[in-house]
């Protein structure tokens, strides 16, 4: 199908857009367009097989952005690969598939959005996924008939993972919880968004598009650079979008819209569009020679994400870990794609399955309730510029960040997990494995629930680039974030100590260079300052064109509708209004299919009503 002109016109072919795109065309009565910035990777090894991922890192699948300089980490900018590739993140993320917590949604629907209660999102997310479980079990149970391949990774040929489990379990947490109850909590062992049979990644574009491919009112263009949305002009209310422009091969094109426009084009790219469009702040659309549309200043704000640190601890000699791999030692690489051409081995996974998602140390006992009572005492009356977000969201989620931090059933830390090195640089870069033969086994801790917020602004009218935007997430900014993740790695080196792992590494072995010696974080200063000097951003952008009433600084409605525009929607992982407590592909599969749900059902009620 070839038109100039479509019902639906889709501006991202990510994670989201491609499960709207065939959601929406399994009514053969819409047109629907897809347009998407970068290329069909789809036969690529480094998209297909699992433990390739990290090698689309800045290629021409990424955007290549980074953040602008970060004071409390020292002035450093934080680089971030984001998906330039039809698949969108989902093609190069690291597969992780982790369901998002009850608590999450509840807290999305009280900031006021009805429709989006737990037992209606778990309905849309369940629609996103087929989980193949047979790791510990007889024969393989298959739960779930969505579009999404999830399996659980062979864990029988390494003993890390039963290491993990009684380490925990000696420290009194959870080994047995099920992350699809919404309330899971300690040890968690992820699905990976891996097919089952043929080992390779399932993402947006195999589990989603191609299937779809084949109906005559469905469309993708790739290569094309959206510059803006064409409104109607002389609106004497609600504009209407009655346009995209886009560039494809140096000419410039318009694409009529008859009904919707949607934006899913992630938390940094669909607030750009908007702002390039003419929908953002006044002031800034002014100043950088845009016609303003819509003044809505909150566009662009409430940019949340992980903090995320990494510590790696040689280990004893005869562990099998994945370093000779990650030194890409020819024998184990021969011996790796020998066992990937059998759909099994170490590229079959990623290696980071095995986590575990814990409450703050103590909070069960007085003593635990008495310290973290202290720090929100000492933190949470902190004058925090965050931007134009407005005094009652502010204290909405403060009440939601107390909360969970005071549960015994929520997270205030995830910690994650590999068998081997995987330390990084200050700059993102990945460190160097130290010479030798030597074995690791690496920790990386993200912040759960960061109360810290930024925003993401175009700094130029012209088309999307990375040198065009001004992105600055805040990281640590508030008090209350450092002051947690001490605690956090307080209790990572707790964990380190505690058996059976306190017996696995060297007794005079190496950390990463920039980590103090073991036991160093008992001490909550070193543990501060390490953040700050290692601290990187875990890729898990939301929040930046945010579901909320307009008075609490919302950008859309319930319905995804831009406030202010009556054909315009955003459904992506920028309308989330409070960041899930770790890695999003999950969470935004199932905001997809929930904002699929209400777009069709919206057209629809619109096409029969007189």
């Amino acid at each position: 199908m070839s038109s100039d002109s479509y019902d639906v016109v889709i501006v991202g072919g990510g994670t989201a857009g491609l499960v709207l795109a065939a959601r929406l065309s399994e009514d053969p009565n819409l047109q629907v367009l897809v347009l998407e910035a970068g290329a069909d990777q789809k036969d690529d090894p480094r998209v297909n097989i699992p433990a390739m991922w990290s090698t689309l890192i800045k290629s021409p699948a990424d955007w290549v952005f980074d953040t602008v300089p970060q004071e409390p980490l020292g002035g450093r900018r934080v680089p971030f690969p984001q998906g330039r590739i039809l698949g969108g993140s989902s093609a190069m993320n690291g597969l992780i598939f982790t369901p998002i917590p009850k608590s999450n949604v509840e807290g999305w629907a009280e900031l006021g959005n009805p429709g989006w209660d737990w037992p209606s999102f778990s309905r849309s997310f369940s629609k996103a996924f087929r989980l193949t479980d047979g790791t510990e079990k007889s024969s393989e149970v298959t739960t779930n008939d969505g579009a999404l391949h999830v399996s659980y990774p062979d864990r029988t040929d390494s003993e890390w993972p039963s290491i993990w489990k009684d380490t925990l379990a000696g420290l009194g947490f959870s080994v047995s919880g099920d992350l699809f109850t919404g309330k899971a909590n300690g040890l968690v062992v992820n699905p990976e968004s891996i097919n089952p049979t043929t080992k390779q990644r399932s993402y947006s574009q195999n589990a989603y598009l191609t299937p779809a491919l084949s109906r005559s009112n469905l469309a993708v263009i790739t290569g094309a650079e959206v510059n803006r949305i064409v409104f109607e002009e002389d609106q004497s209310s609600d504009v209407v979008a009655q346009g995209v422009q886009y560039t494809k091969d140096g000419q410039t094109r318009t694409v009529q819209v008859q009904k919707e426009v949607v934006l899913a084009a992630g938390a940094i790219g669909s607030p750009m569009l908007l702002e390039r469009s003419g929908v953002g702040s006044a002031e800034l659309l002014q100043r950088l020679g845009i016609d303003v549309v819509v003044d809505n200043p909150h566009v662009g704000e409430n940019l949340q994400n992980h903090v995320i640190v990494t510590v790696s601890s040689e280990v004893k000699d005869g562990l099998k870990t994945m370093d000779p791999l990650i030194r890409r030692e020819p024998d184990a690489l021969a011996a790796a794609t020998e066992a990937y051409s059998k759909q099994s081995g170490p590229l079959a996974t990623t290696g980071t399955s095995v986590t575990a998602q814990l409450p703050f140390r103590g909070i069960q006992t007085d003593e635990g309730k008495k310290e973290l009572e202290e720090i929100f005492n000492s933190t949470l009356s902190a004058q925090i510029d965050n931007g134009k977000q407005n005094a009652e969201f502010d204290q909405a989620h403060k009440k939601f960040i107390r909360s969970v931090l005071s549960s015994p059933d929520e997270a205030s830390g995830c910690y994650i997990t590999l068998p081997g090195w995987g330390a990084f640089n200050p700059d993102g870069s990945r460190a160097p494995a130290p010479p030798g033969e030597n074995n690791f086994f690496t920790i990386a801790l993200l912040s759960t629930h960061p109360l810290s917020r930024g925003s993401v602004h175009i700094t130029s009218a012209s088309a999307p680039s990375p040198n065009a935007v001004a992105i600055d997430p805040g990281y640590l900014k508030h008090p209350l974030d450092i002051e947690i993740f001490a605690r956090n790695l307080r209790l990572l080196e707790e964990i380190l100590a505690s058996e059976p792992l306190a017996s696995q590494p060297k007794p005079d072995g190496r950390r990463n260079p920039s980590a103090p010696p073991r036991g160093g974080f008992a001490d909550l200063e070193k543990a501060r300052d390490y953040v700050k000097r290692t601290g990187l951003g875990g890729n898990h952008f939301v929040g930046s064109c945010s579901m909320l009433p307009r008075k609490l600084g919302g950008v859309v409605d319930p319905h995804l509708r831009v406030y202010g525009t009556k054909n315009l929607r955003v459904c992506d992982a920028s309308i989330v209004p409070l960041i899930p407590r770790a890695n999003p592909q999950a969470p935004i599969y199932g905001v997809a299919e929930h904002g699929a749900h209400i777009i069709k059902s919206d057209l629809q009620a619109q096409s029969t009503s007189p």
